[in-house]
């Protein structure tokens, strides 16, 4: 039911313009969304959040097929069994020699895949490239960084700005200097990150799937000078003709609507059976929900602000137009 309503809420050209890269369509066991999988091993993915995320999704699978439960292997490992469940849920990375024990008890003895587990436990343990910038991270931002770079498809609501993904280094600066009440930002260090994240769009491998949805006010709220809005409104239409970016704006004349209480991200990922994850950014901080009612309470939304939302080509010529009237 759920899928269902989330495919009818969006518009025709936009389901057109995703079907080059993904699918909106039920599938069994209640998915709101199905996934085009990738072909590829397991440590495809570079950053060290995925590799754990992975590592964790595989350990919980093999655990369950072995019908063993969290308390029978920490009195078998002599561990603490909340440990294990962190490990789990990819809260906390483990050693290549308890990834062995574990392997061991869950009778894991084909060597290619003993190996390729082992793997995604070193390549885990290796720092992300924004590690040297963390000191300048809101709290549980660096974990959005690795859990974008893992994405498949990223859903962005935003009211108040254009997306970080989409940002040019000049309306980006002038959002931290109008945001950084408290003069402790290092901008620089802030643009950096965020230009480095724009590679995700473009690189050549498994680019990310981006559909993101601007309230009207994002088009009208002037962010630095005439020029750099100008600038950024341009860089908007150039995104929007990538192949894997679907842009859209949600008009003034739409009214209420599903999504009222603020902006969002919706992310997933490749080779995954969850729902994915939402991410809600704070003034101060970050928060990252993954519980499956969550997760499905922000699909219908996204799916309710998309089907409201102009076409891609309605938005792209509004956008034009507000191009010209930033001039």
């Amino acid at each position: 039911m759920a899928a269902s309503l989330a495919q009818d809420y969006l518009t025709s050209e936009s389901r057109q313009l995703a079907k080059r890269s993904w699918s909106l369509t039920p599938v069994g066991g209640g998915e709101l969304f199905s996934r085009r999988k990738e072909r590829g091993d397991m440590v495809r993915n570079v950053s060290p959040l995925a590799q754990r995320r992975r590592l964790a999704q595989e350990l919980r699978k093999l655990r369950g097929r072995r019908g063993i439960s969290l308390e029978d292997v920490a009195r078998e490992l002599e561990c603490d069994s909340s440990w294990l469940s962190r490990v789990e849920r990819a809260e906390r990375g483990i050693r290549p020699k308890d990834v062995k024990s574990l392997l061991d008890l869950y009778k894991v003895v084909d060597e290619a895949r003993r190996e390729e587990l082992l793997e995604l436990s070193r390549r885990a343990g290796t720092r992300d490239w924004w590690h040297r910038f963390r000191k300048g991270l809101k709290p549980k931002f660096e974990v959005y960084l690795g859990l974008e770079a893992d994405a498949s498809t990223i859903r962005s609501y935003q009211t108040q700005v254009v997306p970080g993904i989409l940002q040019t280094s000049q309306y980006a600066w002038a959002v931290i200097e109008a945001t950084d009440v408290e003069g402790v930002v290092d901008a620089d260090e802030m643009i950096k990150v965020k230009m480095a994240r724009q590679e995700m769009l473009t690189r050549d491998q498994h680019p990310v799937q981006l559909f993101v949805v601007l309230d009207e006010a994002v088009l009208h709220r002037r962010v630095g000078s005439a020029d750099t809005m100008k600038g950024q409104i341009e860089h908007l239409l150039e995104m929007g003709r990538l192949p894997n970016v679907v842009i859209q704006v949600l008009p003034f004349t739409t009214g209420a609507h599903a999504a009222m209480a603020g902006a969002f991200n919706v992310l997933e990922f490749p080779e995954s059976a969850d729902l994915g994850v939402v991410y809600l950014e704070q003034a101060t901080s970050g928060l990252v929900l993954q519980s499956e009612r969550e997760i499905r309470r922000y699909a219908l939304m996204w799916g309710n602000i998309a089907g409201k939302a102009l076409s891609p080509q309605e938005s792209a010529a509004l956008i034009t137009a507000r191009s010209h009237g930033a001039s």
